[in-house]
């Protein structure tokens, strides 16, 4: 009897971790000089809360690199987890672009599951602010009107794919007769566990249909990266 207990219970659990859901809350910051980008993951109701912050994005030079650190907190524990220092080159950019080039061609029809999963991401918040002065009044004026343009444009195109589930909160402030570019977004995402276990087995049904596609998803992805 004891078992039939313990599998209702298992059962129970296995149902109640397939159901919930994945939230990422995504806050970028810029302004003047300082850049942020700072993810939060929170899963299984809280259990699970993750923090990939990167402070520190810095131009040492655009034609070499870009230096990034990168940390990587437990927000339950609070502990830092990890921290990392590299450069962003155009080699490494030329690299990653051809890796993603030979992943595409080995899993059929690659396009097709990226849009199959992004309708099952629902945007919970959408927070976007941007403040900007060209120096002249007149023309501050009309680069306002060009951000609400090019927002206004972005977000129907990003919302053709992923489910909008709140009205967002879009702002753009003229800074008059100043020079001044500040922009903050304030992003939550969220997605059912369930079928982020139900793409990766389409995504590997998919890799297996194109011949030797698993093996050159592993040699891509198993390969050590340099920093």
């Amino acid at each position: 009897m004891i078992w039939v207990w313990v599998t209702v219970a298992v059962a129970a659990v296995v149902i109640l971790v397939l159901s919930s859901s994945i939230k990422c809350r995504l806050t970028l910051l810029r302004r003047h000089a300082d850049d942020e980008i700072v993810v939060d993951v929170h899963a299984m109701g809280g259990l699970i809360k993750q923090r990939v912050s990167i402070p520190v994005l810095k131009l040492s030079n655009w034609v070499n690199s870009v230096q990034v650190t990168t940390e990587v907190v437990d927000k339950t524990n609070n502990n830092l987890e990890q921290g990392l220092k590299g450069n962003i080159t155009m080699e490494k950019i030329r690299k990653a672009y051809s890796d993603v080039n030979l992943l595409l061609e080995h899993c059929f029809q690659f396009h097709k599951w990226v849009l199959d999963t992004l309708k099952q991401v629902h945007c919970a918040k959408l927070y976007w602010k941007t403040n900007v002065g060209l120096g002249d009044a007149a023309e501050t004026a009309m680069a306002t009107g060009l951000v609400w343009s090019l927002k206004s444009s972005l977000l129907g195109f990003v919302f053709q794919f992923i489910q909008l589930d709140t009205r967002p909160q879009l702002m753009v402030v003229p800074q008059y007769n100043e020079w001044a570019f500040a922009t903050e977004i304030i992003c939550i995402a969220k997605i059912r566990i369930f079928y982020i276990l139900l793409s990766g087995i389409r995504l590997f049904v998919r890799i297996l249909r194109v011949k030797g596609g698993l093996k050159t998803w592993q040699r891509v992805l198993l390969k050590p990266s340099k920093v």
